[in-house]
């Protein structure tokens, strides 16, 4: 579109140039050279051509102005498609962001829960290891009483066969 509105606007800068250096008077034909031969035209030709000038002038013009202005619009909302995607994809990057770190502190109270059930069983471990342990020592205690009385006889009582 620019560039038809340009071409317009200078065929009809370079049509009117000519139009203007043909021009003499109005009673007589004119003549004009172009191209290497000599053309008669009444001056009411000329009026015309000039009105027909004038008007391809002011199509090439508006056609140059709406190209520019359709060019410039384009660009305008190029750059708007790209701000609006440049926020999507920031807003999408935080949008994952948060979720890695829902994920991690998930993860984190699931490490955390874990482990206190870990420290739990070792607790129950330790008390039953403590507990089996005493139950060891109070039963060899036991034993080594038993083979003690077992050893030394008792005044009162009879003697074995």
């Amino acid at each position: 579109m620019v560039l038809l509105g340009v071409v317009l606007v200078l065929l009809a800068l370079g049509v009117g140039a000519a139009l203007v250096l043909g021009a003499v008077r109005l009673e007589d034909p004119v003549s004009m050279n172009l191209l290497g031969g000599t053309i008669d035209l009444p001056p009411v030709v000329f009026l015309v051509s000039g009105m027909v000038v004038i008007s391809v002038f002011w199509l090439g013009w508006v056609v140059l102005r709406s190209g520019v202005k359709r060019g410039h619009r384009r660009r305008v909302d190029a750059r708007e498609s790209e701000k609006a995607a440049e926020q999507e994809r920031l807003l999408e990057q935080k949008r994952l962001k948060e979720e890695l770190a829902t994920r991690e502190r998930l993860l984190e109270e699931e490490r955390a829960r874990h482990e206190s059930e870990t420290a739990a069983l070792r607790q129950q471990a330790d008390e039953r290891v403590a507990e089996q342990h005493v139950s060891t020592e109070t039963a060899r205690r036991r034993a080594e009483v038993a083979e003690t009385r077992a050893e030394t006889p008792d005044p009162g009582a009879e003697p074995r066969r």
